[in-house]
Order: C-alpha cells, then structure tokens, then sequence
C-alpha cells in the first residue's frame, strides 16, 4: 500500500522557499556565465586592436615576434587601466593603517558590529540562534532571527567606513583589469597562430596555370 508523505503548512512554506531559491540561483548563475562570456569577447576584441597596425603595416611577419611586441603592448595597457583601482586600495589601506597607529589599535577588526567595524551601518542577525525546523530530518532555519545590532553611526569605525568600500571596489575594479589582459593576452595569442597562415581552404584547381612552371 502507497502511502503518501504529509507535509505540514511549515514544511509546504520551506518546499515553495528551496525551490524559488534554486530557481532564482539559477538564474543568475546563467545571466552571469553570459555576461562573463560578453564581456571576455569585447575585451578580448582589443587584444586585436593592440596588433592591428603593425600586422596590416607589415613590420611585424612572424608569430613569435607578434606575440612579444602584442605582450609588451598588453603589459603597458594592463598598467594604463590598472593604476586607480590600485591607488583606491592603497589609499583606503594608509587611511586604516594611519589610524591603527594614532589610536594605537592594531587589532581592529573592520567587519566589527559593535564598534569598529563596517557592519556598525547595518542589520545584523543573530543566524546561530535563529529558529529551526526539521524538514525531511534536515534543520532549516524556519523564521527571521533576533537583531544583534542595529544600523547605527560610529566614530570608531570611520576607518573602516573608508577601507572596506575602498578595498571592495578597488579590487573588484583590479580584478576586470586583470580578466581584460588575459582575455587580450588569449586573443594575441590565438592570432598569432592564424594570421600569417597561408590557406588553401577556397583554391579552385581550375584556376591554376595550365602551362607547367618552371622552377628557375
């Protein structure tokens, strides 16, 4: 005899919840994959256009010297798109060091709730404690914890307030300049191995010299 599992209206709520979640990740994840791919091609796209003129100009003629002159290129661009995000995460890093050493405070911990940290501007959730149901004999947070602490402005934590969006958007700005080299760095490369190819892939034999060529 089939029997037929009961689900609680808590265990129906969970269910509609995982699967909106899994759908929604999934989503994203796809969006993401595409818009990776979008933005690797329009990088990859200067790559070509670091080598263009010497390759139609004929100084360069072999693969080797290509991807050399393509590679100094990309170092200098790499550099020409690198140097504010670095400055950022340099700056914001002097400001949280500069106050460490005023205050005489070298543990400070910039994700603090409390009193020095970042998250001083913010919700924070008691997680660990939170309400719990079992759902198939897996224990799932049922319902919206306790606040820890709440939103709240904090003399202490300037230097956190400036490190951690510096460093945040710094290095994330580093990153993309860092993904445009290697997507410029794999087009070079990629190039070099086609473009002084000769190809024979549209030759019309019918079109050749009937007469027979003399190799002198």
């Amino acid at each position: 005899m089939i029997t037929f599992l009961k689900l609680t209206e808590n265990d129906k709520r969970l269910l509609i919840a995982l699967l909106l979640i899994l759908i929604l990740l999934f989503v994203i994840f796809g969006y993401l994959g595409l818009l990776v791919k979008k933005i690797m091609k329009k990088q990859g796209d200067k790559g070509e256009d670091l080598i263009h003129d010497v390759v139609k100009a004929g100084v360069i003629k072999s693969p080797r010297k290509l991807v050399l002159f393509g590679i100094r290129k990309n170092y200098r661009q790499l550099f020409k798109d690198a140097w504010i995000p670095f400055c950022i995460m340099l700056v914001s890093s002097l400001i949280l060091i500069l106050y460490c050493a005023f205050s005489n405070n070298w543990g400070v911990n910039v994700f603090d709730y409390e009193k020095y940290g970042i998250r001083t501007l913010f919700f924070v959730f008691d997680w660990e404690h939170a309400p719990r149901a079992n759902f198939f004999g897996m224990e799932l947070i049922s319902n919206w914890p306790d606040v820890l602490s709440a939103p709240h402005w904090s003399n202490d934590a300037i230097a956190s307030y400036f490190f951690v969006p510096g460093m945040l958007v710094g290095g994330i700005w580093f990153l993309v300049c860092v993904q445009a080299y290697i997507a410029r760095t794999y087009r070079i490369y990629k190039k070099s191995k086609t473009i002084f190819n000769r190809s024979l892939d549209n030759f019309d034999a019918s079109d050749a010299p009937v007469d027979e060529i003399k190799p002198e």
